[in-house]
């Protein structure tokens, strides 16, 4: 797919900070983009300077191939949504709807009709004649979605469109969302500092982390195979068992030798840790061969899952464990039980940095 947009080389500071550092990334048609990282790392810098609020102290910024880098903000076939949703409490939500196209000239049936449009994409047609007071916190989110999609922007820039919404809530919108971008066709670069939303709703997500991408990728590969440390912990949850490459595998104190899916692309003598996911390890109350052994020190109730706290020995900290609710040893398991870990050494790496 061609690029939509591109970010080539752009950086900006502010004083001595450098909140965006030669930072460069490309959005293709028809994306779902996600920046994500947290506060500070220069996701939400890098959304103004795309939207043309700040402009970069170098680089350049293209939209179909079109250097933007100084056009103005109204000027760009951009619309951003913010987290507030900024609505006029005084006007319909059909109003709200149709502000920036009356705004543009749009009048009479043609607007009648893109706005019965908007409203029926995002299921709100028959609250048209509501006032913003009116509705819940999702519906207000549809219709600041309808006032930016109705312009038919070449890019939709979302600034933590989720943050304002209940859990429950949040995660219908994160499909909602997703069903939205495809069927307009619109490209949508969402900001956000929530990796589940991310990872439910990108089709690409740039981690990045003090103004510089740490990692890009596809969800998949950024959960699965990241690349250091910082996008391992910052993608879900992940264990650590710090040790040292030697000849024969990885040696963590008090456990012995460990494999990993990357052990032939470290080298010997490389201090490191073994990286695993919760849902990874499998937890049994004998040794089925080749376990470690451990003691629940911790557990946590989720309904679906058990969240075990597993002492290993010469650890410092617990190995964390997710369990499925549909494990027997969920029914009886207790703090200082006895059990057994294990895991398939294509399920973890060898992390460096």
């Amino acid at each position: 797919m061609s690029a939509l947009l591109e970010v080539a080389g752009v950086s900006k500071a502010f004083g001595p900070i450098k909140a965006v550092d030669n930072l460069s990334l490309a959005v293709a048609q028809n994306e779902f983009f996600a920046l994500l990282g947290p506060s500070g790392c220069g996701k939400t810098t890098l959304l103004r300077m795309i939207a043309g609020f700040e402009r970069p102290d170098q680089g350049r910024i293209l939209l179909d191939g079109v250097d933007i880098t100084d056009v103005k903000a109204n000027r760009r076939p951009i619309n951003l949504m913010f987290q507030s949703y900024a609505l006029f409490p005084h006007m319909t939500v059909a109003g709200n709807v149709a502000y920036g196209l009356e705004m543009e000239g749009v009048r009479g049936a043609d607007l009648k009709r893109r706005v019965d449009e908007a409203l029926a994409l995002v299921q709100l047609s028959p609250l048209a004649q509501r006032k913003p007071a009116q509705l819940s916190g999702g519906q207000k989110q549809r219709v600041a979605l309808a006032r930016a999609l109705v312009k038919r922007p070449k890019l939709l820039l979302l600034d933590e469109p989720l943050g304002a919404l209940d859990k429950k809530l949040r995660e219908q919108m994160q499909i909602e969302l997703k069903r939205l971008q495809q069927e307009t066709g619109i490209a949508f670069l969402v900001v956000t500092h929530d990796q589940e939303e991310a990872l439910t709703m990108a089709d690409r997500i740039a981690l990045l982390r003090q103004g510089h991408i740490a990692q890009l990728g596809e969800p998949r590969t950024l959960y699965e195979r990241p690349r250091s440390r910082f996008v391992a912990d910052f993608i879900g949850q992940m264990n650590f068992l710090e040790g040292r490459r030697i000849a024969e595998g990885f040696e963590v104190p008090g456990i012995g030798l460990l494999d990993a899916a990357n052990i032939a692309d470290v080298p010997a003598g490389t201090d490191g840790a073994l990286a695993v996911r919760p849902e990874r390890i499998v937890v049994s109350e004998s040794d089925p061969g080749q376990a470690i052994a451990a003691e629940v020190e911790g557990l946590a109730y989720l309904g679906q899952d058990l969240i075990l706290h597993l002492a290993l020995a010469g650890q410092a900290k617990p190995l964390v464990a997710r369990v499925p609710a549909a494990n027997p040893l969920t029914t009886h398991v207790a703090r200082g039980s006895r059990v057994w870990c294990s895991w398939s050494a294509a399920h973890s790496l060898i992390l460096s940095e």
